[in-house]
């Protein structure tokens, strides 16, 4: 009865283990504004969203009829480094900040006039322009993917933390109170509690190890597209080195398993042939 209940502690341990690994993994990376800011500056990602809203404009200007020197400087890298910032603030501390585009459309008007001050323009024509500057305001916001859900996501966001705070506090008692049961089902033999603790961490990494390749071999990281083709490359980025994170975790916990035991059978060992020494004695 006792060995079964040691099995069963260990197992509980680690799947606690576990539980409290991903945890950690989500609030130190999705759930970190830090870590997402720091991510997009490593990867480069107002540069390569920059280039895409360019390009996308491109796709409006021959519908237009208008020269592609009006698109020219009408959004500079640092606005959209400036609007990325907010749209994650809005996400993160629910700031509610709205995208100001005025600039854009004053400079784009411009360019335009600029460009059509010798051409005498009838009513429609004005319409179609400001038709086209709206267009191209728009395609600004959805590439740099500002959407109003952000702003209900930010208005969770907090409790979303909150909760998940609680959960790495009980889990943290939890899995010191299956510690202290496991040592204490184990006073009289204590390389049994380093044994099954051993089992424990043995167990939690053969699990990450089979989530690992269970994942490589069911989705496709390499293939996710979300948002748009700047957001998809980060996305993928952070999975595949979350992916690497969790294959390394899990042989640790291996090795750390395989340790424990082989300790605990030193130990025990070590117990017997004092043992048997006394009895020759």
């Amino acid at each position: 009865m006792k060995t079964i209940l040691n099995y069963i502690l260990s197992i509980v341990l680690a799947i606690l283990l576990i539980a409290i690994f991903f945890v950690n993994i989500v609030y130190n990376t999705v759930l970190n504004e830090n870590y997402i800011l720091a991510k997009l500056e490593k990867e480069n990602y107002y540069t390569k969203i920059h280039k895409q809203i360019e390009e996308n404009f491109e796709n409006y200007i021959y519908q237009s009829g208008l020269e592609e020197t009006v698109l020219n400087n009408i959004v500079t890298i640092d606005k959209v480094k400036d609007d990325t910032k907010i749209i994650i603030g809005n996400i993160y501390r629910g700031t509610k900040q709205e995208i100001n585009v005025e600039k854009i459309r004053e400079k784009l008007n411009t360019n335009i006039q600029n460009s059509l001050s010798t051409t005498h323009m009838t009513e429609n024509q004005k319409k179609s322009i400001d038709t086209y500057i709206d267009q191209i305001c728009n395609e600004y916001k959805v590439t740099i993917s500002y959407y109003s859900f952000t702003t209900k996501i930010g208005d969770n966001f907090t409790n979303i933390l909150k909760i998940i705070n609680q959960v790495k506090n009980v889990l943290l008692i939890i899995i010191g109170i299956a510690f202290l049961l496991l040592f204490v089902l184990n006073l009289k033999g204590f390389y049994k509690f380093i044994s099954f603790s051993g089992i424990s961490f043995a167990v939690f990494g053969l699990i990450l190890v089979c989530f690992n390749v269970l994942v490589n071999i069911r989705i496709k990281v390499n293939a996710i597209t979300i948002l748009n083709d700047v957001v998809s490359e980060i996305l993928r980025n952070v999975l595949n080195e979350e992916l690497k994170l969790i294959i390394n975790y899990g042989i640790i916990g291996i090795l750390i398993g395989v340790f424990l035991i082989i300790i605990s059978n030193l130990l025990h060992n070590l117990k017997e042939n004092k043992l048997n020494k006394r009895e020759k004695n």
